[in-house]
């Protein structure tokens, strides 16, 4: 699988589609596709019609304003075998995860979703920086009919199921046992979801193995890896992360008829506020792009 590169942009434990079940074999997915030459690239197009792709830049463009300058967009054989890993990996994290509470379990199956599955026009980026132990990522997608309007509003109810009944559970998977917090985030920027299925459902998730606080360390004794955040982003306290933990922030957002999600996955820092802005300022820039060509 192939899509274009400039450089490699860094990644851990999974990709920036947020997937808590099926993040293997969408990990593989992403690094493969990372590893693309340009000679590659001139043989596959960018996914995506030209509106999507000029949106996707908009955003891309902001994020590198953060000093993330390292970025590849998907081609249409890259999305064609997303499709395909996503929709196997999360049937098969459905059925072989045990969630505890149980109730859990198919809000925690559901949300493992990507605009890119609507199965209509749909573009998306990845991109990184040597200062973030992660990836990003922009998806933008097209609602073109009833059923791709209601599988965005079920999503939005995932979400929200996921965030209100079930901040805390564990689940066990091919013998790994996790702990999982989820969270709401806080929108300053843009306009809240609320209780409809227009505007922007903000969400965080930290997955880590059972017994493990959240630097990676079975005692809490011992200080995590000590990073940066990007160049450019947002100034504060200093962020650590390590061991297997694993943290994402998703910004879901439904203009009209047009899907962006954009999302962080990686070291603790990508759940923090300065993630938080960032996200939300290449969303609005996505989004104005959207709608000057709608």
């Amino acid at each position: 699988m192939t899509h274009p590169h400039r450089s490699r942009p860094s990644a851990v434990g999974t990709s920036a589609v947020s997937p808590v079940l099926a993040a293997g074999a969408v990990l593989a997915l992403v690094l493969t596709s990372c590893g693309a030459s340009d000679e590659d690239t001139a043989q596959s197009e960018r996914a995506g019609g030209d509106r999507l792709v000029t949106s996707a830049e908009a955003g891309m463009e902001r994020a590198s304003s953060f000093g993330f300058d390292s970025a590849g967009f998907f081609t249409e054989d890259a999305v064609q075998e997303f499709r395909t890993q996503m929709e196997d990996s999360m049937a098969e994290g459905a059925d072989d995860a045990e969630v505890d509470p149980a109730e859990c379990a198919e809000p925690l199956a559901a949300v493992d979703w990507a605009p890119l599955l609507l199965g209509t026009d749909a573009a998306r980026v990845d991109f990184g920086s040597e200062t973030f132990t992660g990836t990003g990522s922009i998806e933008v997608a097209s609602v073109s009919d009833g059923e791709d309007s209601e599988r965005v509003d079920e999503h939005f109810d995932h979400v929200r199921t996921l965030v209100e009944s079930c901040p805390e559970l564990e689940f066990s998977r091919h013998g790994s046992d996790y702990d999982l917090e989820v969270s709401e985030v806080e929108l300053d920027q843009l306009e809240a979801a609320e209780s409809g299925h227009q505007g922007t459902i903000a969400y965080s998730w930290e997955r880590g193995f059972e017994g493990e606080d959240q630097d990676g360390d079975e005692d809490g004794d011992q200080d995590g890896e000590e990073t940066e955040v990007p160049e450019g982003a947002p100034d504060d306290e200093a962020h650590r992360g390590g061991g297997g933990t694993i943290v994402a922030q998703i910004l879901f957002t439904r203009m009209d008829d047009d899907v962006v999600m954009v999302s962080f996955i990686g070291e603790t820092a990508a759940g923090s506020s300065e993630f938080t802005e960032m996200a939300e300022s290449i969303t609005d820039h996505t989004l104005d792009s959207l709608e000057e060509t709608r």
